[in-house]
């Protein structure tokens, strides 16, 4: 999740090139030669994958600044009990990382992470912890690879032997300098080293754009068996991020509901400046009937299928990440959102981990303590 940083939906809103390829009943590869299918779907990654069906991340938490939000103990005991058999730990290694040349992690990062580690494992839960908001690795990934690797090294030491329901996933959302084709060779270094002290550890990859959906054609991986491909998909991101004030002005405009179109018709607010696609979205969710509509699932199953197909062919599974809708959408369309996007996902045969437990695209009312008004039964339910 992008937290802390002035995003354009435009970024966001890549894959519509992915259309015409997801709604196609054939699938044509389309990935660099380099990446060559692995033949057996019964591989370390394929079992491994079993155990990281439902998940749920705790945002905000321990890759958070100063907005970092609290999780107590009992709150894992709640997760479980929820029906979740997984839990995402973003984690900002980097601040907590020496001068180079070692860049050596501190103890206190150390007894944090642990803390979420353990406390997931008692309640007999699978556990991914990540390098997450590492923004240097972004703007400079060349220069910055080292430090990178000297981070998974003492990562992969302090963890190599604990059970194998924890997971290592290598980086989140890589962006801007951090394209897919710089990351790949990064990648490959990343899992050999982690390889010298976890040999059978399950290990999660994301390509670049932000973990797009439209950058998995770019993906390059070792012939390496037990490494799961991870994406993130918010769309319909008008939907997901309105009013989230870490966006920009693009998606200001509240009051979209999920499915549209709305029973009335959603006047544009003129002071946000919109610019004509901006228009052009409003407009089709005001007008076009549900099975057309934006606000949709039309949004993401194609995109789904897409990556089931990409899956099958190449024989590495696919986990979704990260996906949600922020609580300024009204309770009903989050709960009709997440249900539609749990469906299509299972349909596809994909795990998923939503964003986020308890901050702002919450699953846990921590006031209340029990689930947000209609969220068991969408992610839960039958």
């Amino acid at each position: 999740m992008k937290s802390t940083r002035i995003i354009t939906i435009a970024m966001l809103l890549l894959g519509g090139g992915l259309r015409a390829q997801t709604d196609d009943a054939s699938f044509t590869p389309a990935n660099p030669p380099g990446l060559l299918p692995l033949p057996s779907h019964k591989s370390p990654a394929y079992r491994a994958a079993k155990l990281f069906r439902h998940g749920v991340n705790l945002g905000d938490y321990l890759e958070a600044g100063s907005w970092a939000v609290k999780i107590d103990a009992g709150e894992f005991a709640a997760m479980k009990h929820e029906g979740f058999d997984h839990v995402r730990v973003p984690v900002g290694w980097h601040r907590y990382a020496g001068p180079a040349p070692d860049f050596t992690l501190s103890p206190e990062i150390f007894s944090r992470v642990d803390f979420a580690v353990t406390n997931t494992l008692n309640n007999h839960m699978a556990v991914m912890i990540n390098i997450h908001h590492f923004d240097a690795l972004d703007k400079d990934p060349t220069n910055t690879a080292a430090e990178f690797l000297k981070i998974w090294q003492q990562i992969a030491a302090h963890y190599r032997n604990f059970p194998a329901r924890l997971a290592f996933e290598l980086d989140n959302e890589p962006h801007d300098y951090a394209t897919t084709a710089l990351m790949n060779p990064i990648y490959a270094q990343a899992i050999t080293e982690i390889r010298q002290t976890n040999p059978k550890r399950t290990i999660f990859v994301e390509p670049g754009g932000w973990g797009s959906i439209a950058e998995l054609k770019n993906l390059v991986l070792p012939p390496d068996d037990n490494v799961i491909v991870s994406v993130h998909c918010y769309d319909p991101f008008h939907f997901t991020h309105q009013g989230a004030s870490w966006t920009s002005a693009d998606v200001q405009q509240t009051n979209i509901v999920f499915p549209g179109p709305p029973a009335q018709p959603l006047a544009m607010d003129e002071g946000l400046n919109p610019k004509p696609w901006v228009r052009d979205w409003i407009e089709k969710y005001n007008t076009l009937p549900s099975g057309q509509n934006p606000s949709s699932p039309l949004a993401f199953t194609g995109k789904l299928k897409y990556l089931h197909a990409w899956s099958d062919y190449y024989g590495r599974p696919i986990h979704l990440g990260e996906f949600g809708a922020y609580i300024k959408a009204d309770e009903r369309s989050r709960a009709n959102f997440y249900a539609a996007f749990r469906q299509a996902a299972e349909k596809e045969q994909l795990g998923w981990c939503i964003w986020d437990w308890s901050a702002n695209f919450r699953y846990w009312d921590k006031k209340n303590n029990a689930p947000m008004p209609g969220m068991r039964d969408a992610l839960f339910g039958k």
